[in-house]
């Protein structure tokens, strides 16, 4: 059985692709065929992953979704065990002017990734930050939702306004969890932030906050995971925590 989860968040900066990146690294490492899918039309888990800008003419999830190519034509190998790229580009956000039925047909990534679950036990979606027709078609596509946020002021209204929608849509994913990224425990602010989230979505948030660090974001910069880079530090155990909670809904092997 293949779980697939989309990360998403309604503004950029909250550190959403970072953290879907450890989270395949952490479920890849600990033995479990993933997929990660980049959706985001800045291609930021792309560049990283291929240590760079893609290629020009490298297969990438805008062919299929085009149909100008078959799914496991576009499928890139990171050179890391269990861990395979649809990769994402700058295109992307224009496909609609090249076919005006993608915004017509939501369910086409779905299609897409129904033919390639039989090879993987997770697919993770990294979406854009914002609600656009690339989001809707990732929730169309998976079974569960991840929200990264940071404890800040505007936080909570992006919530109160991102979860109803999550919660009416006519799609098949459910909200799996709140994680609050980039967590300063020693500031009075994150701290009562993080009290009003779990108050308000109560068995949604994550038991523990990602705390901020310097090595998520010096790792991201050498183009490392978190686990290559500081493997010591709290980042890789916050996402194995992540990866764990997903992999509950796999049958036992």
């Amino acid at each position: 059985m293949t779980r697939s989860f989309a990360f998403l968040s309604k503004k950029g900066g909250v550190g959403k692709t970072t953290f879907c990146l450890n989270c395949a690294h952490a479920l890849a490492f600990s033995g479990f065929r993933t997929l990660l899918v980049d959706m985001d039309g800045q291609a930021n888990l792309t560049r990283h992953l291929l240590r760079g800008s893609p290629e020009p003419g490298l297969p990438d999830i805008s062919k299929a979704l085009l149909r100008r190519s078959a799914p496991e034509e576009s499928i890139l190998t990171t050179g890391y065990e269990n861990l395979d790229l649809l990769a994402g580009s700058a295109s992307l956000d224009d496909l609609p002017i090249l076919d005006p039925r993608l915004l017509r047909e939501p369910t086409r990534l779905k299609l897409i990734l129904e033919e390639l679950s039989g090879d993987y036990d997770f697919i993770l979606a990294d979406c854009p930050p914002s609600v656009n027709w690339l989001t809707r078609m990732g929730l169309f596509a998976v079974q569960g939702v991840i929200v990264p946020i940071q404890a800040e002021p505007y936080a909570m209204q992006g919530l109160q306004d991102l979860i109803p929608m999550l919660d009416k849509m006519t799609a098949t994913a459910q909200l799996h969890k709140i994680v609050v990224n980039m967590y300063r425990s020693n500031t009075q602010l994150h701290q009562s932030i993080l009290r009003e989230i779990a108050a308000a979505f109560p068995g949604r948030i994550a038991k523990q906050a990602v705390r901020q660090t310097i090595h998520l974001a010096e790792a991201a910069r050498a183009g490392l995971s978190i686990f290559e880079y500081a493997p010591a530090s709290a980042g890789p155990w916050i996402s194995m925590r992540c990866a764990s909670s997903c992999s509950t809904f796999l049958p036992k092997r």
